[in-house]
Parts: structure tokens; C-alpha cells; sequence
């Protein structure tokens, strides 16, 4: 029977870290696997497993993982890490199964895409703790010029802008007191004030895009509807027409109770009360006429005549008498 020289086969190597192994071949003397010194590799352990212990430390180079896809495992075999596979190949992926805690100062993710699944993001917290209060919110970088950033301002107690201008702008809130500077409101539906509210312009400011033909009462209108309303219309002689105000003295006096004048009266723009006795004063030898008792019509396109209602006013014209009319007359 062959014999094993267990003296000279297991004889401590030159080389340290190597460990005690049998051969992969027998021996063609012994005819029997041949104890030696050597490393362990994936393929000495073939298909079995390596237990270091819990107490121990295993130093490696590198891990290759032959798996698809291959996973590092807990203690009791559930999946820890899983390095994904694009079909038969390791794409690079990784899927932690579980939570991430990174306990370094900082996490950088060079991404082209990043998404979050959870609806809200939690800034300023260790854990689910709040941590004390302090300015919080997202920057952009702008490569060359000012950042952009959306920050709660924990001193105002509100959230802010930074429209890449190096300074905060405050968001507008619905019970907030702001200052608006050079800013454009559109898309308001039907907004009201309160009672109590006032709007102040400072400077020359003025409230411009009211409609030209408002349709509510007591609502703002434009300058232009206003214009056209005392001239009738943007372009008439409407504003020539309030302006108007000639002086006429009485032609003859027909009967006891009519004044004639040659004298056209001017005609109400479109738009504007029609020309009345009201728009006239008269006057009776430096006497004042009054209006309850006076009518006026234009006779022809020449001739102006005065009725006056003699039971009213209580006394009769006379040849001698001299009346003068102020109003409303073409020049």
C-alpha cells in the first residue's frame, strides 16, 4: 500500500497567506490527492459557500458575481443588493432592497434623470425630525450666471423666489400685505375688494384696459367712453356743442306773448339730452325770465321765437320791451 509523506507534503511554503489544500490531480506515485499550500479561488469551493465567521474580516480585491442577476445577501438569505442584468449581462444597475443611509456629508447623484416617487420631499430633517429652523429650498445652477432658487424664508415665515437676480422676491399669499412692482395680473375672474380697501396710485399711474361701453352700473370706464359721451362720439363736435353760449337780442315782439330772433339753435350731438328752454336764459328789460313760463321753438332755419305763458308769469310783452337770450345757439 502507498504511503503520504504528511511531513514533506504539508512543509509550511515561503510564501505567507496560502492555506492548506488538497491537489487538483492525484498523484501519479500515490495515485491519491496530495495535500498542498495554496489560494482559494471561486473555483477550489466549486459550488459551495465560504463562512468566515461573524468575527471575522475577508479582504478582497475585487468580487466578480457570475449570477443573473447576482445578489448580496443578509444572514438569513434575503436578497440585500441585487446587481441587475440586461439579459445575460450585468447592465450596471444596482436595486437596494431596503432603505439607503448615507451617513456622509454628501450624496451627489450624476444623473441626466432623478425621480422621486414620494410626493413630498423633506428638507431640513434628520430622520423624521425637524431639525432647527433655517433657510431651505431648491437652487438651479446657472453656469455663468446668477442662481436661481425657491426658498422658504424662515425669518419672514413665508416662501420666496430668486428670479436669477441675486435677491428674494416674495410670493404673493392670499392673506399677505405685498408690494407690487411692475407686475402684470391676468386671468382674474370676478374680484372684489373690501369694503373698507383702497387703491392709490403714486406719480402719474393710471388704471388702463377699462372697457369702452361698461355694461354694470356704478362700474369704471375708459377716458374714451367718457369722451364720447360729451361729444356723442370719439369724433363729433360734442365737446364744440358744451362749449357753446352766444348772446341774441329780440328781433320783434308778435302780439303779447311772442319774441322772435334771428337765431339757429344749435342741435344736441348723438348720445346728448336734445336742446331745451333749459339750455337758454332770458332776460326782460335786465329782468330775469323764468324758465316755468317760457317755451321755445325754432320756426325756420332763421327765425328763434319765445313763448312766454302770460298767466304764469304774470305780466304781457310789449313792442318797447327788450329781450335778450343766452344759450345754446349757432354762432
Amino acid at each position: 500500500m502507498s504511503l503520504i509523506d504528511l511531513t514533506r507534503q504539508a512543509q509550511v511554503p515561503q510564501t505567507a497567506s496560502l492555506v492548506l489544500q488538497t491537489s487538483a490531480t492525484t498523484s501519479s506515485i500515490t495515485t491519491r490527492f496530495e495535500p498542498e499550500f495554496s489560494t482559494i479561488s471561486t473555483s477550489n469551493l466549486g459550488t459551495g459557500s465560504l463562512n468566515i465567521g461573524s468575527d471575522h474580516t475577508l479582504t478582497v480585491g475585487q468580487i466578480s458575481m457570475s449570477g443573473t442577476p447576482s445578489f448580496i445577501r443578509d444572514n438569513v438569505g434575503n436578497p440585500a443588493i441585487e446587481f441587475l442584468t440586461t439579459g445575460s449581462v450585468q447592465s450596471g444597475s444596482i436595486k437596494i432592497h431596503g432603505d439607503l443611509i448615507v451617513q456622509g456629508s454628501q450624496s451627489i447623484q450624476n444623473v441626466e434623470q432623478f425621480t422621486v416617487q414620494d410626493p413630498i420631499i423633506d428638507l431640513n430633517f434628520s430622520g423624521s425630525t425637524a431639525l432647527a429652523s433655517t433657510d431651505a429650498g431648491l437652487r438651479v445652477g446657472r453656469s455663468g450666471a446668477t442662481n436661481a432658487q425657491l426658498v422658504f424664508d424662515h425669518s419672514e415665515t413665508r416662501w420666496a423666489i430668486d428670479n436669477a437676480a441675486g435677491s428674494n422676491i416674495n410670493i404673493v399669499g392670499v392673506s399677505t400685505t405685498d408690494t407690487l412692482t411692475n407686475k402684470t395680473i391676468t386671468s382674474l375672474a370676478t374680484s372684489t375688494m373690501a369694503s373698507a380697501a383702497n387703491l392709490t396710485f403714486s406719480g402719474d399711474g393710471e388704471v388702463l384696459g377699462l372697457p369702452a361701453n361698461p355694461t354694470v352700473a356704478g362700474s369704471s370706464t375708459s377716458k374714451a367712453y367718457v369722451d364720447a359721451k360729451i361729444s356723442g362720439s370719439v369724433t363729433s363736435s360734442g365737446a364744440d356743442y358744451l362749449r357753446k353760449n352766444f348772446v341774441k337780442k329780440s328781433l320783434s315782439i308778435t302780439g303779447s306773448d311772442t319774441a322772435s330772433f334771428t337765431a339757429l339753435t344749435a342741435s344736441a350731438p348723438t348720445g346728448m339730452t336734445a336742446t331745451t328752454e333749459t339750455d337758454f336764459t332770458f332776460f326782460i328789460n335786465g329782468q330775469y325770465m323764468e324758465h316755468d313760463a317760457l317755451e321755445i321753438e325754432q320756426k325756420t332755419a332763421v327765425l328763434f321765437h319765445l313763448k312766454i305763458d302770460t298767466d304764469s308769469i304774470g305780466y304781457e310783452l310789449e313792442a318797447s320791451d327788450e329781450i335778450i337770450a343766452h344759450g345754446k345757439f349757432n354762432s
